[in-house]
């Protein structure tokens, strides 16, 4: 091996032209097919760099523009499950970094692809390979992980940025390489200034828990103003009602990279225990807004269109949301939802639902057009989204509900009424049924069918009932 190093020092190359190769070498191995997945790649010898180090000097020039469409591939596919991303690589928006770091300790190939930001977020395109580490476990997690990221500029001590939702990751067990788009805190205000971000740590997931990979990965740069893209906030003020809740749309943000939709409602704020402590329950918008969530073991975070959920309109498309900026937070007592951007801000709708429909920009504060669904149909909803199907008790039926219930509430002092039964799941392991205030279903399920037979008929009834809780 050092004589080959030896060898390989004695050829002497332009150093643009080096550096232009050993990234061509890097990018030359990605292909445009992977399998992923997120929550809910090898590296060249010395030898074979030499021989296409000598091969491109022929070569390289003609067919780079071809390697670099390749690559922009894996960030526009559906691979990466953050719809903004892709809309702005196919945009063109983002500034290239280019740059290729080797973790020697852990054999690992990093290159840093593109960095893109708005005032609210910036995200970090690289990936990562290795011909020795298998790298399937492996994140770059800075949400809940070990994984952080931190600014250096010029002097200034380092400072660790905060995520931005969960970021989106890809796996390509063929090629043992990930890619992800890190998301974290916006740092346009360095435009025009030398920079280095620092990922340090990976974080480990399997069947060993959480751990931590002790690493720094380092990118120097010149933020450039082709980085950034710009936000724009637009005020709504615009009240509309779902299920039984009353909510207002105070603002829409757009940019590049998203669609930020504020709202506040009489059930997004803070709730407050007997402590005095603080906490935050999901109200019924959000539940609505997830309801439509899938995760798919290729793709990640996607919209199940079997299923209603809430989406905006815009130029008569549908505008996906984005699922991997969960629980980015607001202000106090707002709730942000988070689309994929526009085509055209003007021409834009929020549905909520099969029902209503808000057009953002024409008319005044409140809805043109709306119909909403009663109480029943959306608890029909509810239950079909579980594979149930509730239908009517008998007389008799709601006799022994009664008397359950009366005993129930002196018993556990716990409101709730009894709104029909499941249909065709008198064999199954459920007992009950219990539909939350907050639109939550739950179910109570025995060991087997045997079980869950015999709890109900100690309970009085034959039947699987469903209650509404009102607590």
């Amino acid at each position: 091996m050092s004589n080959i190093k030896q060898e390989l020092e004695k050829i002497k190359i332009p150093k643009e032209l080096h550096e232009r190769t050993k990234l061509g070498v890097e990018k030359a191995k990605l292909k445009q097919r992977s399998n992923i997945k997120r929550k809910f790649y090898k590296r060249f010898s010395i030898a074979a760099a030499v021989c296409l180090i000598v091969v491109s000097t022929l070569t390289f020039t003609p067919v780079l523009a071809t390697i670099q469409e390749v690559y922009d591939k894996i960030f526009s596919s559906k691979h990466i499950d953050d719809k903004g991303v892709r809309t702005a690589i196919d945009l063109g928006h983002g500034q290239a970094v280019n740059q290729t770091f080797y973790d020697e300790k852990h054999d690992i190939t990093v290159h840093f692809e593109s960095v893109i930001m708005d005032d609210k977020e910036t995200k970090l395109l690289l990936t990562y390979k290795s011909e020795k580490t298998n790298l399937e476990n492996f994140y770059v997690d800075l949400f809940e992980g070990e994984s952080s990221i931190n600014l250096i500029v010029g002097n200034e001590q380092k400072k660790s940025l905060d995520n931005v939702g969960w970021g989106s990751r890809y796996y390509d067990s063929k090629e043992n390489k990930v890619a992800e788009a890190l998301s974290f805190e916006s740092i346009k205000q360095y435009e025009g200034k030398n920079i280095r971000l620092e990922i340090e740590n990976l974080t480990i997931y399997d069947n060993n828990g959480k751990r931590k990979v002790q690493t720094i990965w380092p990118l120097s740069f010149k933020l450039d103003k082709s980085a950034i893209s710009k936000r724009t906030i637009v005020e709504i003020n615009k009240n509309f009602s779902f299920q039984g809740e009353t909510y207002k749309i105070k603002e829409v943000e757009f940019s590049a990279l998203e669609t930020r939709v504020v709202v506040n409602g009489s059930d997004t704020k803070l709730q407050t225990d007997e402590s005095g402590m603080q906490y935050r329950v999901m109200s019924k918008l959000e539940h609505k807004f997830l309801n439509a969530r899938k995760v798919d073991k290729k793709y990640g975070y996607i919209v199940d269109d079997k299923k209603s959920g809430v989406f905006l309109k815009s130029a008569g498309e549908k505008v996906e949301p984005i699922f991997s900026k969960g629980e980015v937070e607001g202000a106090k007592d707002e709730y942000i939802m988070i689309f994929a951007p526009v085509k055209d801000r003007q021409d834009s709708i929020l549905e909520v639902g099969e029902d209503i429909k808000i057009p953002l920009f024409s008319g005044s504060g409140t809805i043109e057009k709306q119909a909403e669904s009663s109480e029943n149909s959306y608890i029909d909803e509810l239950l079909a989204d579980n594979g149930f199907t509730a239908e009517p008790l008998s007389n008799d039926e709601m006799k022994e509900m009664d008397l359950n219930l009366e005993k129930y509430s002196k018993e556990f002092s716990i409101n709730r009424t009894v709104i029909g039964k499941v249909k065709n799941h008198k064999n199954s392991k459920v007992i009950e049924i219990v539909i939350s205030q907050s639109g939550t279903l739950s179910e109570v399920q025995a060991s087997n069918p045997e079980e869950a037979e015999k709890a109900r008929k100690e309970n009085g009834f034959l039947f699987i009932p469903i209650y509404l809780d009102h607590n």
